[in-house]
């Protein structure tokens, strides 16, 4: 468990390091609670286009449980490989803490942004994974040029995964849009966690 727990928060580390090379110009800058800096800001909005995606394996607990680790860790194994070749070479994957990804996709429209995490979604379901079979992904995405704090926006795209997972699992989410049509409600996201 102690294992499980320190790898998850070397993901975490890894994550927001990478994500905030990605958002920020330069390292470095002091900021208190919630406050985004200017710098921080102007680096959001060079960067409007950007989405990022958390994944969860639907059910995972159930093929662990039901084939054991070994059959778990494979699933896990051929769900990267699926990722690997369903996105460009741009975008950049995490594998987030146990069956948890996240994606962040090079510039692209929101539009295109949802056809690509679709086809991902589509390609996992197709596949027959070895003594498992059938396995499904639920997806909850946030556009990166939103001007939020990096925790912000995982939080987002967190929030339209845990939508997709209440209601039927199996599909992509955009928080955007489930704002937009009531069916989430916005809120502020704690910006003064700290990931690792």
């Amino acid at each position: 468990m102690y294992r499980k727990r320190r790898l998850h928060k070397e993901n975490r580390k890894t994550f927001d390091s990478h994500l905030s090379e990605l958002l920020l110009e330069e390292e470095g800058e002091e900021k208190s609670g919630d406050e985004v800096t200017q710098k921080e800001r102007r680096a959001v909005q060079e960067f409007d286009g950007h989405w990022l995606s958390v994944l969860d394996i639907d059910f995972f607990k159930s093929v662990n449980d039901n084939f054991g680790h070994v059959y778990g860790d494979e699933v896990l194994l051929i769900f990267s490989n699926i990722m690997t070749k369903s996105f460009r070479s741009g975008d950049i994957l995490f594998r987030y803490g146990g069956e948890e990804f996240v994606v962040v996709l090079a510039p692209t429209k929101c539009e295109d942004a949802t056809k690509v995490f679709e086809r991902f979604r589509l390609a996992v379901e197709a596949y027959d994974f070895p003594k498992v079979g059938k396995i499904t992904v639920s997806i909850g995405m946030a556009s990166l040029g939103d001007k939020n704090h990096p925790t912000t926006i995982l939080g987002y795209a967190d929030e339209a995964l845990y939508y997709a997972k209440g209601n039927g699992r199996n599909q992509v989410q955009n928080y955007h849009t489930l704002i937009d049509a009531n069916l989430l409600k916005a809120k502020t996201i704690d910006t003064d966690v700290e990931l690792f």
